[in-house]
């Protein structure tokens, strides 16, 4: 490309610009205005589109920082609304838990009002689990300082689940009726006939010790006799879920299920001894 093709837009442009002042002072002319006023308004024209458009670039850019600061509020006042949400949801969370808590607790407050030999018991929170195939065990935050000892018979409000076999100040292991090595003296509510109920390592007792022609039937409800020395008399242990004769005829096999739920007993009532006993 020549030197000449090179400056040529330039000259067009000159010659352009040089055309329309000519033009301008021209036609200004003939209208009788004075050359400064001509070249003014021609100078206005012809810088016009250049300033109108940085005006425009200058007054959007405006805007859009502007939007910017606004959206970049708007984002940190929805994480902060995110945020006092998640806490209004944690916070209602504990109160329906505290809620469902106090039912609870009410529910063992009426059962304690239904039996007059539970009026000195404590309510107690269950913190602990041991259960396997060799033992059914709950952990309670009750200890030797509400006045625990070993045997403290312990109950919900379904009946009772267990006693006592290990105590510390202020913890203590409770045996469930379903434990291998848990028995308990019961009578029939229906009949009065006596036998031993005794926990078999999974989620149902069973009843022994009785004659074989001993009237026993499904729906029976157990309650404890107050002959062993550990349970008051006359509080529900179970019901009678089968009954199997075996096969040499001398002897039955009678389930019954605990008035309980292993995995669902969040607090038990426990009748502590009394002091200096």
């Amino acid at each position: 490309m020549t030197a000449f093709s090179r400056r040529l837009p330039w000259l067009l442009s000159l010659a352009l610009v040089f055309t329309f002042f000519t033009l301008c002072i021209s036609f200004g002319l003939q209208k009788g205005g004075s050359l400064l006023n001509i070249a003014e308004r021609a100078t206005l024209a012809m810088t016009y589109p250049i300033q109108k458009g940085i005006d425009l670039t200058f007054s959007t850019g405006g805007k859009l920082f502007d939007s910017y600061i606004k959206l970049v509020g708007v984002k940190e006042r929805n994480h902060q609304l995110e945020k006092d949400l998640a806490l209004i949801k944690n916070r209602l969370a504990q109160l329906e838990e505290t809620h469902f808590e106090n039912l609870r607790l009410h529910k063992l407050l009426n059962f304690k009002k239904q039996h007059d030999t539970l009026t000195q018991g404590i309510a107690a929170h269950v913190i602990g689990r041991q259960t396997d195939n060799l033992s059914h065990i709950l952990i309670i935050d009750c200890g030797s300082n509400q006045n625990l000892k070993v045997n403290n018979p312990v109950f919900t409000t379904g009946g009772v689940i267990g006693r006592i076999i290990a105590c510390g100040p202020r913890s203590a292991k409770v045996l469930l009726l379903v434990d291998q090595n848990s028995a308990c003296d019961v009578i029939i509510q229906r009949n009065r006939i006596r036998g031993t109920l005794q926990g078999t390592g999974n989620k149902f007792c069973q009843l022994a010790y009785l004659q074989r022609t001993a009237d026993v039937k499904v729906g029976d409800r157990l309650i404890t006799s107050g002959l062993d020395n550990i349970f008051p008399k006359g509080i529900t242990v179970g019901t009678v879920v089968t009954t199997t004769q075996c096969h040499n005829g001398l002897s039955q096999t009678i389930n019954v299920k605990p008035e309980f739920d292993l995995n669902t007993i969040e607090e038990v009532y426990v009748i502590p001894s009394p002091p200096n006993s």
